[in-house]
């Protein structure tokens, strides 16, 4: 999308950067070297516009933040800049093309409302290879309106009024090669207003077309996300946090999934029973994305595993959870992808059957000495004691929880995490076997017991074993 002019882009945003974006006519530090005709045309033309009483204002969120900004806005394959400022009149984004003698000239400016500009993106909305301006002004505190703008030399068309909105996301869902805009809006006051609008190019203008309802508990806009369903077509990802469950906000999600279905814009994962996407709804524990790279977002759903305890008895526990990785069809239909457990503490994931879930139990184990930490995770098989009755878990008077009866455990794995200076070697002891996941402070290795109920070799190990990343927690 962008073209790179080095010497002048960087000059300029490290100028801005230098000040804190607010360069006023007269500053000292204002000095450009001097360059070609055309990098003076533009550093002439900016100069003005501080000596009038502007100071830049650079976008304060978005991947296009810089104060100065070069794109190819009509598409013929030459840069235009566009810069943003403002003064105690307002806000001003101005873009510069050049002349046929190669020199930067203002030729359209775009005014604002509110205090700053909060992002732009550079978007094909009518379909032709030039792209339009999408602005999202800051109006107060938490408070934002989208517009959106053609632009050509000498001018500018205003082609959405600004719209209040909580999140948008550019789109194309029609797989068309064109641009649509979603605006997301979710209501405090009255939340079966909570909803999504879908904008579309008609008659030289951005058109609401259609207006499809979002999940009523969903009080708060973690991310979204474009990407595709299990069965190819594209969809829109809108993950939040959730606050009917009696737990905190920050400990539930749902995810609308949103995709054209018979040409209309369809909450796939709505269940209008509840008012919401049911099938969605988790215990924040990781975060949804693409496990497997294959362009597919998929959801994790979080469920107990069994705990092995110091005296013996079974028991689910939230301390050991299995994520259940689910994509979804047009149809809002789940489909598994694979199931985890995820280590947080130990910083490690690893595939195991989705059988497991009801088949093993778990414990941890930590040992210190000097420098060195060992932190274990043992995996135990639930044999059952008389195979002719279920098992069943029962309350416990004594503990007052609930234990599952009719099983006895044998352990058959070991997964440890070293650290400290003799990490490797206690890796590589006898009866263990180094994984070769080594990270900056910590080796992983895996040990069997003798009797191997999983039938698992250290190979096995290593090919469903992951060490988690920050991507997990954050988009």
């Amino acid at each position: 999308m962008f073209r790179r002019w080095p010497a002048l882009i960087i000059i300029l945003a490290l100028s801005a950067l230098l000040s804190g974006c607010n360069f006023r006519a007269g500053d000292d530090l204002y000095t450009l070297p001097k360059t070609s005709v055309e990098y003076d045309s533009l550093r002439s033309s900016i100069q003005s516009i501080l000596d009038s009483g502007m100071e830049y204002a650079a976008p304060l969120s978005g991947s296009n933040a810089q104060p100065v900004q070069d794109i190819d806005l009509d598409g013929d394959g030459k840069g235009e800049v566009v810069a943003f400022f403002r003064s105690s009149t307002g806000l001003q984004v101005s873009v510069f093309w050049q002349n046929d003698n190669g020199e930067f000239e203002e030729q359209t400016t775009i005014t604002g409302q509110g205090s700053a500009v909060n992002s732009v993106s550079y978007a094909q909305l009518d379909g032709k290879d030039n792209r339009e301006i999408v602005l999202s002004w800051q109006i107060s505190s938490g408070v934002y309106a989208l517009s959106a703008y053609s632009v050509a030399r000498g001018n500018s068309v205003e082609l959405l009024a600004p719209r209040n909105y909580t999140r948008y996301a550019l789109t194309d869902l029609d797989a068309n090669g064109q641009d649509e805009l979603v605006l997301i809006l979710l209501d405090s006051s009255d939340s079966s207003s909570n909803r999504a609008e879908y904008y579309l190019w008609q008659d030289g203008g951005l058109t609401k077309a259609e207006e499809v309802r979002l999940s009523e508990d969903l009080t708060v806009i973690d991310k979204t996300r474009v990407s595709a369903l299990c069965d190819g077509h594209n969809a829109l990802y809108i993950t939040g946090n959730v606050s009917d469950t009696g737990e905190s906000s920050s400990r539930t999600q749902l995810t609308d999934i949103l995709a054209l279905r018979d040409g209309a814009l369809t909450n796939v994962t709505w269940n209008e029973n509840a008012k919401s996407s049911l099938r969605t709804k988790r215990r924040l524990f990781v975060s949804d994305q693409d496990l497997d790279g294959d362009g597919v977002w998929e959801i994790p759903i979080i469920s107990s595993l069994y705990e092995r305890m110091e005296d013996g008895e079974v028991v689910p526990s939230d301390n050991f959870c299995l994520v259940t990785w689910m994509q979804f069809d047009l149809q809002g239909n789940p489909v598994e992808l694979c199931s985890t457990y995820y280590n947080v503490s130990d910083g490690w994931y690893l595939s195991i059957p989705r059988e497991w879930g009801d088949q093993v139990a778990l414990s941890r184990r930590e040992y210190s000495l000097g420098s060195t930490t060992e932190r274990s995770i043992d995996f135990y098989a639930l044999i059952p004691v008389d195979p002719s009755r279920d098992t069943s878990l029962e309350e416990s008077m004594d503990l007052g929880r609930s234990v599952l009866t009719n099983v006895r455990c044998q352990q058959f794995m070991t997964i440890h995490k070293n650290t400290g200076a003799d990490r490797r070697q206690r890796a590589e002891q006898e009866g263990r076997t180094n994984l070769g996941l080594d990270t900056e402070e910590a080796t992983y290795c895996v040990e069997f017991a003798q009797n191997n109920w999983s039938d698992w070799t250290a190979d096995t190990v290593k090919e469903n074993m992951h060490i988690i990343t920050t991507s997990w927690f954050n988009d």
